[in-house]
């Protein structure tokens, strides 16, 4: 029979075992972690040296562009997330949409469409197609764009309600200049001749359509003295007028 080996010896070897084997995998992480360091410039691709800016730009300074980009760009190439560019030149005002690709090896292209503003938005903002105001103005440059009036929150309704109510005046040769839309809901419209219409709360599309197929022509000739009409009666409408001489000096 064979002579078993003390249980101090025994412990002595098992220490020796694991301390080996944690020195191995010491140096196996080490040995990947140098190859990973090594590697990851290889991995990450060339550095993108090269950024242009395109699109036809009014608002956007493309030095803002830039800057917004080159703090999203990657190390190199692969790594460098266009979505993620994207997002944050779009935070840029008067940004629409960001379009971002790369080219190899080194450039990247950012293609800007500018915001086209619909209509002006409580005085000094600016509201596009989807009904997001997007920036705010001092000056009178879009003055000719109609002015809609209401709680920030109900912006896209207010639009909303503008397209509908324009469609129903634009047969006739009008247009709306502006449409307020106070904190209950109530609607009043001007008109581009400068008639208000005062719609109410309730069925302002159907009071709309009513002041056009019959408030116009029973005015006729009288336009010009008209200062509002109130559609908010079931069965006919009340006509406010302008003082006399009013609409006199307004046609010379």
């Amino acid at each position: 029979m064979s002579e078993r080996k003390p249980e101090s010896e025994v412990r002595f070897w098992r220490r020796r075992i694991v301390v080996l084997g944690a020195a191995a995998s010491l140096v196996l992480a080490l040995a990947l972690g140098l190859a990973l360091w090594f590697a990851a410039p290889l991995l990450a691709g060339p550095a993108l040296t090269r950024l242009t800016v395109e699109g036809r730009l009014q608002h956007v300074d493309p030095a803002a562009v830039r800057v917004a980009a080159v703090a999203t760009v990657g190390s190199g190439f692969f790594n460098t997330r266009v979505d993620a560019v994207s997002a944050a030149v779009k935070q840029i005002p008067w940004v629409a949409q960001a379009d971002v690709r790369r080219e190899w090896p080194h450039t990247l292209h950012v293609e800007i469409v500018e915001e086209a503003p619909v209509a002006r938005w409580n005085g000094d903002g600016l509201m596009d197609a989807q009904g997001r105001v997007f920036a705010r103005l001092s000056s009178g440059t879009y003055a000719a764009l109609p002015l809609l009036t209401g709680r920030d929150q109900d912006s896209q309704d207010v639009l909303a309600e503008y397209d509908t109510l324009s469609n129903l005046v634009t047969p006739r040769g009008l247009a709306i200049a502006e449409l307020d839309v106070d904190a209950r809901g109530a609607a009043t419209v001007k008109l581009n001749d400068g008639i208000e219409v005062r719609l109410g709360r309730e069925d302002a599309a159907a009071r709309l359509a009513r002041f056009s197929a019959i408030a116009l022509p029973a005015l006729g000739a009288r336009l010009g003295t008209v200062a509002y009409v109130d559609m908010r009666y079931t069965n006919g409408f009340a006509v406010g007028w302008k003082p006399a001489g009013d609409h006199m000096k307004q046609g010379a």
